[in-house]
């Protein structure tokens, strides 16, 4: 008998352990019962899954970024540019990558020229002729209008 008091005690005492990681009944869990319809019922509230793939990027599978619409429920998709050759038509609204990004920046034109600076400030009757570098083509006969 002994034996069956010291297994009841440590029962009880462990439920009183375990109580507080057991989430609380509400008095609203009481009234609903659990069942076929009310979990298809709370499951239809969740947001639907995301789908694969838009069918405008359908052959682009894997290359997109979902984004939020104004629409509830509803995603969005933008493309992303990686680089390559530049098509308007198909290229013109995609996300551009900052490997893509900083090709096209490192491989822009520069040209030397030559700029006027100021020699002696407020009065400026002075000037010193400063070399820097500027982006654009080298060739300096496509410009018409050159002095």
């Amino acid at each position: 008998m002994n034996t069956t008091k010291n297994l009841s005690f440590a029962a009880i005492i462990a439920a009183i352990g375990i109580m507080p990681a057991m989430a609380e009944v509400t008095a609203a869990d009481n009234r609903t019962p659990t069942s076929k319809g009310y979990v298809d019922t709370v499951v239809g509230t969740r947001q639907a899954k995301i789908p694969a793939a838009n069918p405008t990027n359908s052959s682009t599978p894997g290359t997109t970024v979902v984004m939020y619409t104004d629409t509830a429920g509803t995603i969005g998709e933008r493309g992303i540019y990686n680089g390559g050759t530049y098509t308007a038509g198909t290229d013109a609204n995609k996300l551009v990558t900052a490997a893509a990004l900083d090709s096209s920046v490192n491989n822009i034109d520069t040209m030397t020229t030559t700029k006027l600076t100021c020699a002696n400030p407020g009065i400026c009757d002075l000037w010193t002729i400063d070399s820097q570098t500027v982006y654009g083509s080298g060739d300096n006969n496509t410009n018409s209008g050159n002095l």
